[in-house]
């Protein structure tokens, strides 16, 4: 059975845009990931260096407070006191202050890594459901594009006709006086 060059056509152009389409969803789908893998490194980076400023404010409050000690220390020094009572209780408060305030950094360090790792888990996440999704793309336009060429192939005449349709080569084509009404010889000049 020969194909009509136009049926082939067709499923060729509808197999064609099937695997054409599958293969521009999986670039994309690609293409996600990597956009949401950046987007995540991005995150972290930005973490870090936030982490590292709070490291670097840290140290510097640990240094303001090694001299506000030393200064304390030589004030009481210098009236001539020892370091009880009234002085000992603002040296103890004092302390407990500064300690207060390193605690208070480590806390915002720490909320910045999990800020970060939260931002890079979220950015991988959607990125992963966005890829799914070019991928569900894929499948479909595959499903497409087979379906369309089947569409094509079974519109397709077959070789014998079914016994629903009339076949109109085997009606009686004699008229009433016994002449032919029609030329079936496929000459047409006879």
């Amino acid at each position: 059975m020969a194909i009509n060059p136009f049926t082939a056509v067709q499923v060729g152009s509808s197999l064609l845009g099937g695997i054409f389409g599958r293969r521009s969803a999986k670039k994309q789908a690609r293409r996600a990931k990597q956009i949401g893998e950046y987007n995540a490194k991005v995150a972290m980076i930005q973490a870090e260096a936030e982490q590292a400023s709070i490291d670097f404010q840290s140290r510097q409050l640990v240094k303001q407070q090694r001299e506000i000690k030393a200064q304390q220390r030589m004030s009481i020094a210098g009236r001539g006191g020892l370091e009880a009572g009234t002085d000992l209780l603002s040296l103890i408060e004092s302390a407990k202050n500064m300690q207060l305030d390193l605690l208070e950094l480590e806390r915002q360090q720490d909320i910045a890594r999990i800020s970060g790792e939260t931002q890079a888990q979220q950015a991988r996440m959607g990125a992963e459901a966005q890829a799914s999704a070019y991928k569900a793309q894929g499948r479909q336009a595959m499903i497409g594009g087979v379906l369309g060429a089947a569409s094509a192939l079974s519109k397709m005449p077959t070789k014998t006709p079914s016994p629903a349709q009339p076949n109109y080569l085997a009606m009686n084509t004699r008229t009433p006086f016994g002449g032919s009404s029609f030329n079936l010889s496929g000459d047409m000049y006879t």
